[in-house]
């Protein structure tokens, strides 16, 4: 029952997006309602998932969504409608507060004496995209960072590719969320 109502409602962003007045589709509405569903295959939901990708890859970097309005009554044809923005202090958004962008970077390198070496940081913010800190630092290893890390919401996720040959440095960002079940999902790194 409520994927079916996922459904509608995903199917219901579609249908105002199609027309032209309702470009005014609230794409951070379809991006909080795709993600409620977990991104399911559709172009509102594709569309949607890119958009929220390109926020939160610099530069500048934005947080995921912004806020969702949506019509606050039904209104006739013809007629304006009044808009409200959600409110996801309400219970029913707790699974938005648990969204994290994770930001990494790394390095490998010889050391001057010929030694293998590597550099990297994971760094954590909130859904706002502030609110960051460090979860890991690590300067001159002798080992390279790890194939994965548990991450605030409890979840395995693992590093980008630690084992390139050379020297090298790499950046990623990805986003983990959760959806309206509570269940934690997360994006591909996206280096950049």
């Amino acid at each position: 029952m409520k994927k079916l109502m996922m459904t509608v409602a995903i199917g219901s962003v579609a249908v105002f997006g199609s027309t032209g007045q309702a470009l005014a589709y609230d794409i951070d509405c379809a991006i909080i309602l795709c993600m409620a569903g977990g991104f399911p295959p559709s172009p509102v939901c594709s569309h949607a998932y890119q958009t929220m990708i390109q926020r939160i890859t610099p530069i500048p970097v934005l947080p995921p969504f912004g806020v969702c309005t949506f019509a606050a009554a039904p209104t006739s044809p013809g007629t304006p409608g009044q808009e409200t923005e959600l409110d996801i202090s309400l219970s029913e958004y707790a699974w938005l507060h648990r969204i994290q962008i994770h930001w990494f970077e790394g390095r490998a390198f010889e050391d001057h004496n010929g030694d293998r070496r590597w550099s990297w940081s994971f760094r954590s913010c909130n859904r706002e995209n502030i609110g960051c800190r460090n979860i890991i630092f690590e300067n001159r290893s002798a080992t390279p960072w790890p194939n994965a890390f548990v991450s605030d919401n409890d979840q395995i996720v693992p590093y980008p590719d630690p084992h390139k040959s050379g020297n090298f440095a790499h950046r990623a960002v990805m986003i983990e969320f959760g959806n309206y079940e509570g269940d934690i999902e997360h994006s591909e790194w996206i280096s950049y």
